[in-house]
């Protein structure tokens, strides 16, 4: 399944490459879009505090030969929407008040989930998916670096790797990091693991890897910049918030989404023999059960 080629998409993939002040633009386009459709490039300029020639340039940065027909799309994709659609009775926003009730969480949790797993499939760019897969098949190691939340998914797609006989190490620790980057070699793939895209600890490791020859990869949102200097291949989840909050909940999943993603792919890349390792694996588990 390709991905969908929306406006929102397109935004997305392109906003780590953005100026500061396009950012503001695409902030605001992600925001109100179908608003966007009822302005001039003087009202949207005033409302995201930028120069008329950004909106302009940001317009044509996602694709667009101008603001008009940046506008067009804007309301033959979201246009239909704001006739069509009514408001979810659902709550979509991640934040918790003293208002909420109780039986309300549930609802809030998983349609913001699902919705941050939608926009990160929408936004999933097929043929980087496909060079990382085959990236990680032919590596003779995999170096997996992540910190704190994303600690814990470095270690889960280690773990996967390792079921199916790939050679995988995963390290949360900046020193052990960087010393086991700089004996990387060109046959090796490693792969940073950052929602933000600028912990350093991450960056600084995933950039050393680069230098030492290891094709890179890395793990981020779209919003994020930082990492992606030093990434061969990027994998981008599209949630669009980067609170605190969501950074430790909605994008665990996102995250989580792509490493199964990667697993199965290199899984489907040789059927057969990575399947027979997992069967082995699985009789080894079963044999510890009572």
């Amino acid at each position: 399944m390709e991905s969908e080629n929306t406006l929102e998409s397109r935004i997305k993939t392109a906003y780590a490459r953005l100026g500061k002040s396009e950012q503001k633009v695409a902030d605001f386009v992600l925001l109100h879009g179908p608003e966007v459709a009822r302005m001039s490039v003087a009202a949207l300029a005033a409302l995201c505090d930028v120069s008329d020639p950004t909106v302009v340039r940001f317009a044509n940065h996602i694709g667009f030969e101008g603001f008009s027909d940046f506008k067009l799309e804007v309301m033959k994709d979201w246009g239909k929407k704001t006739v069509q659609e009514s408001p979810s009775p659902l709550l979509v926003d991640l934040y918790v008040t003293p208002d909420d009730r109780l039986e309300d969480i549930p609802a809030k949790m998983i349609n913001t989930t699902i919705r941050a797993l939608t926009d990160t499939l929408k936004i999933m760019n097929i043929p980087a998916y496909r060079q990382a897969v085959a990236a990680i098949v032919n590596a003779n190691i995999i170096d997996i670096y992540g910190v704190g939340n994303s600690g814990s998914i470095a270690n889960d797609l280690m773990n996967k790797f390792l079921r199916i006989g790939l050679n995988a190490r995963a390290f949360q620790d900046n020193h052990l990091q960087q010393i086991s980057s700089l004996s990387l070699v060109k046959t090796d793939v490693a792969i940073g693991i950052s929602h933000s895209g600028s912990t350093r600890d991450v960056v600084d490791t995933l950039k050393l890897a680069r230098e030492s020859g290891a094709t890179t990869i890395a793990l981020t949102n779209f919003k994020a910049s930082k990492i992606t200097g030093y990434a061969d291949i990027e994998l981008l989840t599209g949630d669009f918030e980067t609170t605190f909050y969501s950074e430790t909940m909605v994008s665990r999943i996102s995250l989580l989404a792509i490493v199964d993603m990667l697993y199965m792919g290199v899984l489907l890349s040789d059927y057969e023999t990575f399947t027979a390792r997992l069967n082995k694996v699985n009789k080894l588990v079963e044999s510890k059960n009572y």
